[in-house]
């Protein structure tokens, strides 16, 4: 096993509304409804080389990638598809890495780089235990082996309840939304840093997203609630790239860090200084540089005599 852990610093970036506005528009602009199995999902195919795949989020949370998909296609095939978000029918993830799978068949792409974000990296972690050969690399995002949040058990006894009862039909979508988002900007009492993504920019994606509380039920507890994939880690033996926050309150420090050393290829664990979960995209000048000398790296390995 080979890690770089390291702590960058936090650059004094600040995302203001009108980059926002803009990154989350070019990524609307790029969409295209494309057959998937039995159905159609948007999806953004831009860039020539070797691909790259990035694994989605919620719907209207993509932009979480919008950099690193911009800087990436000047040298590479990028790819993002909007997930199905469900209200009526849990989905999880077994359905999420076969969507994922779809994907990729109906691209024709048998192997390929994959990038995941938070609850997309657990469906990268499952889809990467099904089909192994089907992964160049991954690239995780603020995410760990397990996901036991801060009051467990109390939070996973909410979950249950969630699950087990029709507590949607009641629950204002403004309540949770605003649980959810408190948990994106935690961070520690002691991080006295100004986050580059303000929480108003946040609520407002999130507010795109209709019928809330049944999406969060269906779509998204049915990946969270029970993710675990802590006995088989040595399972993955792929190139990963590991990329946290030091006060991650879904993905704690300490759980990333056990998850690099326990890896059998972590190509790199990097802790980045900041205060918001969405770092990749507001702090992208310290990110991307990390995920482009991963891929470089690899592509230098399958491709030894190819000219750069």
């Amino acid at each position: 096993m080979s890690t770089d852990s390291k702590r960058s610093t936090v650059d004094n970036t600040y995302i203001d509304e009108e980059t926002f506005h803009a990154d989350v528009a070019s990524i609307e602009s790029l969409w295209q409804r494309t057959p998937i199995g039995t159905t159609r999902l948007p999806l953004i195919d831009i860039g020539r080389g070797e691909p790259v795949v990035f694994v989605p989020i919620l719907e209207h949370l993509e932009f979480v990638y919008a950099r690193q998909m911009r800087a990436l296609s000047r040298k590479r095939r990028v790819i993002l598809y909007r997930r199905q978000e469900t209200r009526s029918t849990p989905i999880g993830l077994t359905e999420r890495a076969e969507e994922l799978r779809q994907v990729l068949d109906t691209l024709e792409i048998q192997q390929t780089d994959l990038v995941g974000h938070g609850d997309a990296a657990m469906v990268l972690f499952e889809f990467a235990l099904r089909y192994p050969r089907r992964c160049h690399s991954l690239t995780i995002i603020a995410q760990a082996a397990d996901y036991r949040i801060a009051p467990h058990p109390f939070i996973w006894l909410l979950h249950e309840l969630y699950l087990r009862l029709p507590i949607e039909l009641v629950l204002p979508a403004a309540a949770l939304r605003n649980t959810v988002i408190d948990y994106i900007v935690a961070h520690d009492k002691n991080n006295d840093t100004e986050p580059a993504l303000p929480r108003r920019l946040i609520e407002e994606q999130f507010r795109k997203i209709s019928q809330w509380p049944q999406v969060y039920k269906f779509s998204v507890l049915p990946v969270i609630h029970s993710f675990d994939v802590r006995k088989r880690v040595g399972e993955l033996t792929m190139p990963v790239l590991l990329i946290n926050r030091h006060d991650d309150a879904l993905a704690p420090e300490e759980k990333t860090n056990w998850l690099a050393q326990h890896l059998p290829d972590c190509a790199g664990y990097h802790v980045i200084a900041g205060r918001e979960r969405f770092f990749m995209y507001a702090q992208a000048e310290t990110v991307t540089p990390l995920i482009e000398a991963f891929l470089n790296s690899r592509q230098r390995q399958r491709n030894p005599l190819r000219p750069r």
